[in-house]
């Protein structure tokens, strides 16, 4: 009996991490992580995590997923892996200045940026349905032209980022600038 104890706990040790890479995340396809073996600090399930990312920045790469979103699917699915419980709206993306480009939607992206597919169409959704709120700077949206049926429907539309920030922050939100 003592082998098969033994036996199990090695083959436990062996699939683990196979385990946790598989295990299911609200925001598949995008937020990668690592496996980290016992850091000195992770994420909290006692606490509840609010917070805003601020993406103001161009995409790093053209045609790729905006960096500052694939991290907050990372945050997302962080969050989720160890065992933190979100309620909709808890995390706050606000895109402005040349982020707000990720927004469009992929008609009206194709149309601004020469039939160019945007590739951020599916994370935003994606990021909504785990129940992220993803906004718009009105400001940035007026100084770059886009009406509001350009906008991809899962982006509400904010008077503009610094005001939003400033609100979020008084109401407890942990700011996190791109």
């Amino acid at each position: 009996m003592r082998q098969i104890f033994i036996a199990l706990a090695i083959i436990s040790t062996l699939i683990g991490p196979v385990c946790a890479q598989t295990k299911s995340r609200p925001v598949p396809g995008f937020g990668a992580y690592s496996e980290i073996t016992d850091p000195f600090e992770k994420p909290d399930a006692n606490l509840r995590y609010k917070i805003i990312f601020d993406v103001a920045q161009a995409a790093r790469t053209p045609g790729a997923v905006h960096q500052g979103l694939e991290r907050v699917a990372r945050m997302v699915n962080l969050l989720s892996h160890y065992g933190v419980t979100l309620r909709p709206g808890d995390i706050v993306v606000t895109l402005h200045g040349p982020a707000a480009r990720t927004t469009l939607t992929e008609k009206a992206f194709a149309a601004r940026f020469e039939g160019e597919a945007n590739p951020n169409a599916e994370l935003i959704r994606q990021l909504t349905v785990a129940g992220v709120s993803v906004r718009l700077c009105g400001q940035s949206m007026v100084a770059m032209g886009f009406a509001r049926d350009e906008l991809n429907p899962d982006v509400r539309v904010d008077v503009s980022a610094i005001t939003t920030i400033g609100t979020l922050q008084m109401r407890g939100y942990s700011l996190i600038q791109d």
